[in-house]
């Protein structure tokens, strides 16, 4: 039984929602194609799987949010049905497949490779056949396949098909080449892939025919993988012979410099999985130590490497492909550079080099790359002379924080940070040129955009914190801001959070980092109780998540493994007996063959039709078995958003808490202030009570002395408002007169008035005769200068006449002294 995943609300930041709007709408349309199968539905689904494919921005497939694993699963169903639309998606995964943390979780959460693998067949077309390999090379990369899924059988004929057809065109050159890299993805590392390999071909004839394509240059490192999977399955792991390895190099070293040189991003990339699975491999790393020609192979390459970095950004043809040859260039040299190989130490200058060009295409893997380099003189304490001259020039610009997009590149800038504080000239650099916030925002802004990563998201973050806190605790002696900001970094949620779960994991190098981080001198005690107290409570749930998943697995074993009841056993152990001692005594062999035949065929008609029932049930199990991996992805993505919900209101509570108590505190003291004012107060009411009896009584008495003062100044007043009246009088006849005299002098200031406006109007006109004036100056000035233009002209064109006039003179002289002299000289002859 499917559980419904999608309807799960999203508890994350809702101002990010609007990205997502296609994805929700693909999976309502989903929703309502799963209900009627309407073609309208159809259409939608097909639509808004344009839009998304087309999309810029590819954190839209980060699988940390329930929104992107509701889609994924919408997807997955969807495509199971025969009537979805299959192509639509298959371009959707093609573009997800590009973005890391979403190509794991499609290999190994979303399980999409049994669904192309139904899609892969010869009756579609060489266009679709590239497009669909090329999205099952990308999601094959690294899968885990632990038993026989059905669609294997199907997939390894139709692979083994391709592969071995005549290369008679480039197209089907390309999909037999596509087809090696996906049938080397799914049997590397997966014994049953490998046995159904096995079952599929002739392993005699396929090995001879894999051999002719290593020697004809075609696939050689895909070809060497496919042939140690081979070996390994069919001798062993630890047949692997020290020829076969420096074999299996040889030519991996042989096609890296041809890929560079031919600008191949493919063959790069296969070359770098190559030689880091078998540096990874402990049983073939000492015959990868033991390789004589790393040196040699890398001169040859490293003049090819640096035009291909000068290259990079000024390639208008295809600069995707240029960059992703650049980056799988640099990744393949990270991986030698970490076999710490000292004969390899001469090129770390030029590697050096390479790091600060490449830096501006591809900055993680050049931070990365660099780190290696820098690492390598860990032991030593010290770097030699001739790289440090080499990276004080590029230092400042290397130590600068990513700006752009700093959660993708700054695992690496830490590394750098964390690598340089390993040395003690580099050590002071680090110190002037990384402040201590600089490298807290980057950290945060890590862990922020890793958060919505999944299983890769929560490896680099783990990564991130154990590399920032190593370099804050190395750092933390010599000065006391980057102490402080150990401090704050420990204190952060996530940083604990992320120590506590590296603390519980499995990873046992992981664990030991962590260890050293928390017994160093310097890191705080306090943090130290929380940090183990927390990891105790991890330890308590992964126990119980183990002894849930444990009986789970049991549970499954039991349904598959097939084994029979002790009793049965014992019973077909007595019949094989019997019918051993009747073989012995000669009683069998009166049997027909015919009827032998005839029960050996019911027999094997039985073991088919038991095979097919448990084909389906093994089909239907391993999809049940990817719907539940949906509903988990969901289940964690929406875990992922409450645990930050609760744990930003837990941090609000007590902060509201802190703040409550306070305000109690506050309150407390205003009410001890409030009862002494009360008791000030009451004192102070008492003594005002007292003096204002005593106002009372000397207002009385300064009442009744200005009462007599008031009545004699009435009678002052009252004598000065006679003699004020008579005075009023005089005055009123005076105005009168003044009155008269003010409006004759009104009649003669209105006759000055209109002759003012008179000679006003006068004015006007006389201003405007003065502009028409002007212009008509203006006019004439204009043609004065016209005619005096026009006289130059002439005086010119009559100088030139002149000059004309004499050379034409001058001409005819000479004509008629030559006339003379011809004729003087006619006559004497």
């Amino acid at each position: 039984m499917d559980m419904e995943v999608d309807g799960i609300e999203n508890l994350s930041n809702p101002s990010e929602g609007g990205k997502f709007s296609n994805l929700k709408a693909f999976v309502t349309a989903a929703r309502e194609f799963e209900a009627t199968h309407s073609e309208s539905a159809v259409n939608l689904m097909t639509r808004y799987l344009g839009l998304i494919a087309s999309s810029c921005d590819l954190s839209i497939f980060s699988p940390g949010r329930s929104e992107v694993c509701a889609f994924f699963s919408s997807l997955w169903r969807v495509m199971c049905d025969g009537r979805g639309p299959h192509w639509a998606g298959v371009a959707v995964l093609a573009r997800a497949a590009i973005e890391p943390s979403a190509r794991h979780a499609l290999t190994h959460t979303y399980k999409f490779m049994p669904i192309l693998a139904r899609l892969l067949s010869d009756s579609i077309s060489n266009d679709k056949k590239v497009k669909l390999l090329t999205v099952m090379q990308e999601i094959s990369y690294g899968i885990k396949i632990s038993w026989q899924e059905s669609y294997l059988s199907s997939l390894m004929k139709q692979l083994t098909e391709w592969i071995t057809q005549p290369m008679t065109e480039p197209q089907l050159r390309t999909i037999g080449h596509k087809s090696l890299t996906v049938l080397v993805n799914v049997c590397y590392g997966n014994l049953p892939a490998i046995y159904a390999l096995m079952r599929t071909v002739d392993t005699k004839d396929f090995v001879v025919h894999l051999i002719s394509l290593k020697e004809g240059g075609y696939g050689g490192v895909e070809v060497c993988r496919l042939l140690l999977c081979l070996s390994g399955a069919t001798r062993g792991a630890a047949s692997t012979r020290q020829p076969d390895v420096h074999s299996y190099l040889c030519c991996t070293m042989r096609t890296f410099n041809k890929a560079v040189s031919e600008g191949d991003a493919t063959q790069l990339l296969h070359a770098y999985t190559f030689v880091n699975d078998l540096c990874s491999d402990s049983n073939l790393r000492s015959y990868v130590l033991s390789y004589p020609h790393f040196v040699s192979a890398l001169e040859e390459a490293l003049k090819d490497v640096q035009e291909l970095c000068l290259a990079a950004p000024d390639d208008m043809g295809e600069p995707e492909n240029t960059v992703n040859c650049l980056r799988n260039v640099l990744k393949f040299l990270t991986v030698l550079v970490s076999l710490d190989l000292y004969s390899l130490r001469c090129h770390h200058s030029a590697l050096v080099v390479l790091c600060m060009k490449a830096s501006r295409t591809c900055l993680p893997e050049s931070l990365e790359l660099f780190a290696a380099i820098v690492s390598q003189y860990r032991d030593e304490g010290r770097l030699p002379q001739e790289l440090i001259s080499v990276i004080s020039d590029g230092l400042p610009g290397l130590l600068v924080p990513p700006a752009l997009e700093p959660g993708k590149a700054g695992v690496q800038w830490l590394q750098v940070v964390g690598a340089l504080c390993e040395s003690v000239e580099t050590q002071e650099r680090v110190l002037q040129e990384v402040t201590p916030d600089a490298f807290e925002d980057t950290l945060y802004s890590v862990l922020q955009y890793t958060s919505q990563n999944g299983v890769v998201g929560a490896e680099a973050s783990q990564q991130a914190v154990v590399v920032g806190c190593r370099t804050a605790l190395s750092l933390a002696p010599l000065d006391t801001h980057w102490e402080a900001a150990l401090a704050r970094m420990l204190a952060h949620h996530q940083v604990r959070k992320l120590l506590c779960v590296g603390l519980t994991s499995t990873n046992g190098p992981r664990r030991r980092q962590i260890l050293q981080l928390v017994k160093h001198h310097y890191f705080p005690s306090d943090q130290m109780n929380q940090v183990f107290g927390e990891s105790l409570h991890g330890i308590s749930e992964s126990t119980t998540d183990v002894t849930a998943s444990s009986s789970a697995t049991g549970c499954a074993e039991g349904a598959w493994c097939g084994r029979l009841a002790p009793a049965q056993e014992h019973a077909v152990d007595a019949l094989v007996g019997k019918l051993g001692d009747k073989l012995r005594e000669g009683k069998v062999s009166d049997i027909a063959t015919s009827s032998v035949m005839e029960l050996y065929g019911y027999k094997m008609t039985c073991l088919e039709q038991r095979l097919h029932s448990h084909s389906v049930a093994l089909q239907g199990a391993s999809e049940h078995m990817a719907s539940l991996q949906h509903s988990l992805a969901m289940l964690q993505a929406t875990n992922s958003s409450q645990q930050d919900v609760l744990y930003t209101t837990q941090m609000q509570n007590e902060r509201h808490k802190k703040t409550i108590e306070d305000l109690h505190k506050q309150l407390e003291d205003a009410e001890t202030t409030l009862r002494g004012f009360r008791a000030k107060l009451a004192a102070e009411k008492l003594d005002k009570e007292n003096q204002k009896e005593n106002l009372h009584k000397e207002f009385r008495a300064q009442m009744a002395t200005l009462e007599t003062e008031m009545k004699l100044r009435e009678k002052e007043f009252e004598e000065r408002l006679k003699t004020s009246e008579v005075e009023h009088r005089a005055l009123q006849k005076k105005l009168e007169q003044q009155t008269s005299k003010n409006s004759e002098l009104a009649g003669v200031l209105i006759k000055f008035e209109e002759r003012v406006k008179q000679r006003d109007k006068k004015l006007e006109d006389a201003a405007g005769n003065e502009a028409s004036l002007r212009k008509e100056i203006d006019h004439r000035d204009m043609t004065i200068k016209q005619l005096e233009k026009t006289v130059l002209e002439r005086e010119n064109r009559l100088y030139q006449l002149t000059t004309q006039l004499e050379e034409m003179k001058r001409v005819q002289e000479m004509v008629a002294k030559l006339m003379s002299k011809s004729a003087s000289t006619s006559m004497g002859s």
